[in-house]
Parts: structure tokens; C-alpha cells; sequence
């Protein structure tokens, strides 16, 4: 087999990242230092990043069979590395309130990124299950960081008992599928479809049926959502930028590609299924927020709902082009506000790092002695919730023109009353935020120190970016339109 130079510079965010890695590797093996770990993981993603430009010249490609690599991949590419740059620069001051070695944060990052990068180019069954495998495992050593804070350990024991459990799941489909086919290209999946129509291979469909199975327990939809919660509550704030975005957006950029054709191939009992499991992630996601009073759990029932809104794009069966734009203004939406809320947290949390600031009523009057950190939680929570002049808006009304014209009225109604319920939530935390401080009021008060002002600007342009985004969303949805409309050759 020859590589050609085309192909190797098209797999170079991988290979930067693996050498980058490496180097990190030997280095902890030789001195520890925790300001070159860090110095070496942002330039290593930064040139990652810098790649980005070279491989688009080269795409679409195909790097062997195991790989495929064109403008959509590169667009979610870029999203997953700015993550683990954000997470790694947050997680610089973080780490150093932590009473053992630093390194091994950064090593876990890396490695997930690359999992994260293998899945959103993957071509073959033999890449989605190493790449998923390669997101989880690190991600286990990520939630357990902080194995000696409450919670902690419970997290991470939960989501290694369902990751294990699902991977069989998935391994036992793609070996069910792999019977059917002879092979584990996605094209070859999707002939035999194809081929299978008029007369439905149930083999193929129970294989089919299993990796879905793997796709929606890492995107917690329901009824697979159960960890989501507890993982949230036990996981620090860091790891939550990282794990709420990067590893979220490579799974569903992935399953929207392979299952959105499904809908072309007319498969009612694809159809109805999906359709049950977005209208229950919807409701129950939204209705469960309502009652809790940590802010993490909120979120990680806000996640349920969120993604069960994006499989709406899944059912467009008449317009391909405009789902893929629905799907990136909506994962934009949501990376932006998730980085925002969850990097507000872990620098409160840091800049207190004797106290716990996952309560909503630790929020309680932030904005009478902080009103810039007020303005930055509410605008992230109104663009969650979908309020006018927020990026957050415009993917709410992506979504809804979708229902539209696929004239799925039912959906509509469903998604109008979740969305109803979520706005009610989310402006339950928003009013704690304004409400008049008390006297002699045992609320622990926020404090910020000198290295939190750095931060607090970052997050303050992250907040303008949404609602310049939700007043100018043509910037945005110009970059997705660009991406490649045609992901298969059989669709």
C-alpha cells in the first residue's frame, strides 16, 4: 500500500496531534513540568489548527479505506480543536490547586482529540469503534481527576459500566453487519441497504439497530440519557467544557453522515423510532431540568433535550443541503453556550478553590456585586433557551422551518411545548441571578482574583460573539453552506 503526499498531508491534524502526544510522553518521562506540558499541547493544537488550511486544498480524499476527509469534516475538525485549546487553558491555573501530578490532564485531552478527529473522518466501522473506544478511555481518567472530590469516582465508575456495555452492543452490530456485507466500508453498509429495500434483511437491520444504539447512548438521548446527570454532577467544570462539546459534536457530526439516508430509503420503523426518541429527549429533558437545583445536573438534562432537537434534522427527507445547515448552526449554538457557561463555572470554582459553586442558589444576586458575570451566565442560558437576538434563536428557528416544510405537525407541537417548558427553566436560574441581595444570608459569595480577569474577557467576547452571531447569522451560516453537500456518492 502507498501513502502519497496528498494523503499524508490530509491525515497531518491527526499525525500532529499523535507526535505532540508523544513528545509529552517522553517528556514526563524525562522532567516533569507543567508549563511546558501546557506550552507543548497548545502549540501542538495550534498547529493543528493551522493544518486545517493545507488539508483543504487537498479534499475531498479518501486516505485508504479507512478515512474520508472533506470540508464537513474539516468544519467540525476546527470546533473539536478550539475545544481542547479552551479546555487546556482553563485547565492551566485549575490544575495547579490539585495536590498530585498535572501532566497526565493534558495527555488525556490530547489523546481524546484525536479519537474525536478519527471519528469525524472515519470511513470504516473498524475507525467508528476505535474512535469511539479512544474518546471514552480518556474521558474515564478526565471525570476521575478529582477521584478524591464527592461524587467523582461514582461518575466516572457509571459512565466505564455504560461505555463497556454499549461498546459489546456496537461490536456485536458491526459484526452483524459485517456478516451481511463482507465488509465494513460505510459504503458497503449502505448498498446492502440499498440492495435490501424490497426485502429488509433483518440480520442487517438488528446490526444497524445496535450501532444506533452505541450513537444515542453517547449523545444521552432517551432512553439512553440515564448517566448524563450523575456524570455531569461528579465531573468537574473543565472537563465538562471539553466533554459537553468536543466529544458530543464528533459523535452526532458522524451519525448525522451515516443514518441521515436512512430517511431517503424510506424506513418507517427508523422513522418512528427516532421520531419517539427525540419527542421523549425532548420532554422529559426539559421537564427534568425543571427540578433540579444543581446547576450540572440542569445542564446535563439541558443536553437530552438540546440533541433530541437536533435529531429532527435526521427526518428531512426532501432537502439534504438545508439539514446540514441546521445541524452546523445548531452545534455552533450550542458550543459557544456551553463553553461559556461551563468555563464561567470552572473559573468561579478555581478562583474559590476551597468552596463548590454548582448550587443555583450560590448564584443568587450575581449581578448586584458582579454584573459583568451575570450579563455572560444570562446570555449563555437565553441562547440555550432559544430568546430572540442570540445564535441560540436562530438554530431554534433553523429547526422549526425544518418541521415545516416536512410538514411534521405533530413534531411541531411537541417541539413549541418543550421549547415553551425550556425557556420556563432556564429563566428560573436567570431571575435567581437578579434577585435583591438578603442581610445576614448564609449564600457563599463569588470571589475573583487577579488571574479570573483574563478569563472573565474571554468569556465576555464569547457572550458578544453569540449575540453578534444571533444579529448577523449570515457570517456563520455562509462558512456551512460552503461545507460539502454531497457525503456519499449513493445519496
Amino acid at each position: 500500500m502507498i501513502i502519497t503526499i496528498n494523503q499524508l498531508i490530509s491525515c497531518s491534524p491527526l499525525l500532529i496531534l499523535l507526535s505532540t502526544a508523544i513528545v509529552i510522553m517522553l517528556f514526563i518521562a524525562y522532567n516533569r513540568n507543567h508549563a511546558f506540558t501546557f506550552l507543548c499541547s497548545i502549540i501542538g493544537l495550534s498547529f493543528t489548527l493551522l493544518s486545517l488550511y493545507f488539508v483543504q486544498k487537498n479534499i475531498p480524499t479518501n486516505v485508504t479505506i479507512l478515512f474520508h476527509i472533506d470540508k464537513y469534516s474539516l468544519f467540525y475538525i476546527a470546533m473539536i480543536v478550539l475545544s481542547s485549546m479552551i479546555s487546556c487553558v482553563f485547565a492551566y491555573s485549575w490544575l495547579k490547586n490539585c495536590p498530585y501530578d498535572y501532566e497526565e490532564f493534558y495527555l488525556f485531552l490530547l489523546f481524546s482529540t484525536i479519537g474525536c478527529i478519527s471519528l469525524i473522518i472515519a470511513n470504516h466501522m473498524s475507525v467508528l469503534f476505535i474512535g469511539m473506544e479512544l474518546i471514552s478511555l480518556p474521558m474515564l481518567g478526565l471525570i476521575a481527576y478529582t477521584y478524591f472530590k464527592k461524587h467523582s469516582l461514582e461518575s466516572a465508575v457509571k459512565y466505564m459500566i455504560l461505555s463497556c456495555t454499549v461498546s459489546v452492543l456496537a461490536l456485536f452490530g458491526i459484526a452483524l453487519i459485517y456478516s451481511i456485507s463482507g465488509s465494513l466500508t460505510f459504503f458497503s453498509l449502505m448498498y446492502e441497504l440499498l440492495m435490501s429495500m424490497s426485502h429488509p434483511n433483518i440480520v442487517l437491520l438488528c446490526g444497524v439497530g445496535l450501532v444506533i444504539v452505541a450513537f444515542v447512548f453517547k449523545l444521552s438521548i432517551f432512553p439512553f440519557h440515564i448517566w448524563t446527570p450523575d456524570v455531569y454532577n461528579g465531573t468537574p467544570s473543565i472537563v465538562l467544557i471539553y466533554l459537553s462539546t468536543a466529544a458530543k459534536i464528533a459523535v452526532f457530526s458522524l451519525f448525522f453522515k451515516l443514518f441521515s439516508f436512512l430517511t431517503f430509503f424510506n424506513i418507517g420503523f427508523f422513522n418512528i423510532a427516532l421520531e419517539i426518541m427525540l419527542c421523549c429527549s425532548i420532554v422529559f429533558g426539559h421537564i427534568m431540568a425543571l427540578f433540579q437545583t444543581s446547576i450540572k445536573r440542569f445542564l446535563g438534562y439541558s443536553s437530552i433535550s438540546q440533541f433530541g432537537y437536533l435529531l429532527v434534522s435526521l427526518l428531512n427527507s426532501s432537502n439534504f443541503n438545508f439539514s446540514l445547515e441546521v445541524v452546523g448552526v445548531y452545534l455552533i449554538s450550542y458550543w459557544l453556550s456551553n463553553i461559556g457557561i461551563f468555563g464561567l463555572m470552572s473559573m468561579i470554582s478555581n478562583a474559590n478553590c476551597k468552596l463548590e459553586f454548582d448550587c443555583i442558589s450560590c448564584y443568587r444576586s450575581l449581578f448586584w456585586y458582579n454584573p459583568v458575570l451575570s450579563s455572560i451566565m444570562t446570555i449563555t442560558l437565553l441562547s440555550l433557551s432559544g430568546i430572540p437576538i442570540t445564535i441560540g434563536f436562530i438554530s431554534k428557528f433553523y429547526l422549526l422551518s425544518l418541521i415545516i416544510k416536512e410538514h411534521l405537525w405533530f413534531l411541531g407541537m411537541i417541539f413549541i411545548l418543550g421549547s415553551m417548558i425550556g425557556i420556563y427553566s432556564y429563566l428560573k436560574i436567570i431571575t435567581f441571578l437578579y434577585l435583591k441581595p438578603v442581610t445576614n444570608s448564609s449564600v457563599k459569595k463569588i470571589i475573583l482574583n487577579t488571574h479570573s480577569k483574563k478569563y472573565v474577557f474571554f468569556l465576555f467576547m464569547i457572550s458578544l460573539l453569540i449575540v453578534i452571531l444571533g444579529i448577523f447569522p449570515d457570517m456563520v451560516i455562509n462558512v456551512i453552506s460552503r461545507s460539502e453537500p454531497r457525503l456519499f456518492n449513493i445519496v
